[in-house]
């Protein structure tokens, strides 16, 4: 019988990000409470009918969609140790559910937010890395994970890990490049109390984790008095946006963002027709 934390632990292994790995560990605790059997007994007709609790729950689409795939990788691994000869799972359709445009900031905003932090150690660390993403578009999960081996100042290049462990090779700018540098010649060194890989250090001197980066990044955007909360992952959207805007092709940006497929990276070429829309029909006298 597969052990839940087995492959808890296979999610890991296989470079799948905490919270991707403890979502689908709750999925599928949500999927075994409402079983009437064990997991390895469950077939399709378990499945479907959990989806339709989820439907009578009131649960989104894209929740159910999430949960599914959850309990579809479950049964891949079930496959994989040789406990299920069958994925019950296959065949079972994902509910579809239309995808939202991603929020983003303009070029203005995201500078205003950029100059916001001071020459302090403290500060230092946050405008590199502010910077840093808004350069390059990295998630916030692939951001705390830099070790200092990562940075390459004599190329202006960084080594980011991302999904499935692939590594790729980003180019970063010169206002990147010099505020990192600032920050890890005059911030990093009076922040550190032990020894440390990590690029990112709190006010402890220890590694900075995902929840840090959201709660700074909440901060500065409180101090600009905007309306709508910004995560890391709006200034991603904001750097995919504001490339293919300024004439960057979609391979480039879908290999600098990470995405394995195209049309994930396609999503942001409506942002950018909407743009356009708005922009055309403020500015045109006869729009």
């Amino acid at each position: 019988m597969v052990i839940l934390t087995d492959y808890v632990k296979w999610l890991q292994v296989n470079g799948f990000s905490s919270e991707t790995v403890k979502a689908y560990q709750n999925d599928l605790q949500d999927f075994l409470r409402s079983l009437s059997v064990t997991l390895e007994e469950a077939d399709r007709n378990d499945i479907r009918r959990f989806l339709a609790l989820l439907q009578s729950r009131g649960c989104s689409k894209r929740t159910a969609a999430r949960k599914l795939a959850a309990i579809r990788s479950y049964y891949r691994y079930c496959l994989l140790t040789g406990e299920h000869e069958l994925n019950p799972a296959q065949g079972i359709r994902t509910p579809k559910f239309g995808r939202s445009l991603p929020r983003f900031l303009y070029p203005d905003t995201v500078c205003e937010l950029l100059d916001l932090p001071k020459d302090t150690p403290l500060g230092l660390r946050d405008k590199a890395m502010l910077e840093l993403l808004y350069a390059t578009g990295i998630r916030v999960g692939e951001l705390v994970a830099l070790e200092l081996a990562d940075f390459k100042a004599e190329s202006s290049q960084i080594i980011v890990t991302g999904k499935g462990n692939k590594q790729r090779l980003l180019p970063i700018n010169l206002e990147a490049v010099v505020s990192l540098e600032h920050y890890l010649e005059e911030g990093r060194p009076k922040l550190v109390t032990r020894p440390c890989p990590k690029i990112w250090l709190n006010k402890d001197g220890g590694a900075l984790g995902q929840r840090g980066v959201r709660w700074i990044l909440t901060k500065y955007c409180k101090d600009l008095s905007l309306k709508h909360s910004v995560s890391p992952h709006v200034i991603r959207h904001s750097f995919a946006t504001h490339m293919l805007e300024n004439g960057a092709d979609l391979r480039t940006v879908q290999e600098i963002l990470g995405h394995s497929s195209l049309s994930s990276t396609q999503i942001y070429t409506h942002v950018t027709k909407e743009h356009l829309k708005a922009v055309y029909e403020n500015s045109h006298p006869r729009a």
